[in-house]
């Protein structure tokens, strides 16, 4: 028997396939939105349930954003990865921050070798300001995975943005790779986190409270430098 037109599923209705799409893209941006409240890292649990999502679900929506650098897993915890706050600031004109971040932290890669990175974390967002690759890790990692590593949901970061201080990780997101990071707010709003990274062989505790003064002073540019 012919079936009824009026039965079929178009637009608008549940199960019409311009539906689906839609539903895919809300919750994506439910499991955005919840990572970004989120005081760190969330297992794919936790985080299915502030979404109100099936598990599998969540589980699958995540695997594909961390395809596209927009999350980040590890130990089945998950964040926000730097990937995302590149498409919120995708063609706007360099920042004051970033004028002021990038000789203060050029100056700390030639230095001490090391791989030096600044993130923002403001409303959630976490953006990529500066990177800079040192000779000492490359034969470790390359530079793509290095800016992932310093993002990483074991990083020093997280810990620093959740400590407000200066906190360090060994060994734990790259095997011989050790890394610092060194939190300051912003008086435009959000806060600034520089990671530095260096072979395990090559101690960082020195360089504590240097990268500590290095922040305070890229803060204190960027209000100088704002229009």
């Amino acid at each position: 028997m012919a079936e009824d037109p009026a039965v079929r599923p178009g637009p608008g209705l549940p199960g019409a396939a311009e539906d689906r799409p839609a539903g895919v893209v809300h919750s994506a941006f439910a499991l955005v939105r919840a990572l970004s409240e989120a005081p760190g890292p969330l297992g794919v649990t936790e985080l299915a349930s502030v979404a109100g999502l099936p598990k599998t679900t969540a589980h699958r929506l995540l695997e594909q954003m961390a395809e596209e650098r927009i999350v980040a897993r590890h130990d089945h915890r998950w964040a926000i990865a730097p990937g995302f706050g590149e498409l919120v600031r995708a063609g706007r004109r360099p920042s004051p921050l970033a004028a002021a971040a990038r000789p203060r932290l050029d100056a700390v890669v030639r230095g001490t070798g090391a791989s030096v990175f600044l993130h923002r974390m403001a409303d959630g967002v976490l953006d990529t300001v500066y990177c800079g690759h040192g000779a000492l890790l490359a034969p470790l990692m390359p530079a793509p995975d290095q800016r992932l590593a310093a993002a990483h949901p074991a990083a020093s970061l997280w810990r620093a943005l959740a400590a407000g201080q200066v906190a360090a990780e060994y060994d734990e997101v790259r095997p011989g790779c050790i890394c610092i990071a060194a939190p300051a707010p912003l008086p435009s709003g959000g806060t600034i986190v520089a990671s530095l990274a260096r072979p395990a062989d090559r101690e960082v505790e020195s360089l504590k409270r240097p990268l500590e003064r290095v922040v305070s002073l890229i803060a204190a540019d960027e209000r100088r430098l704002r229009p």
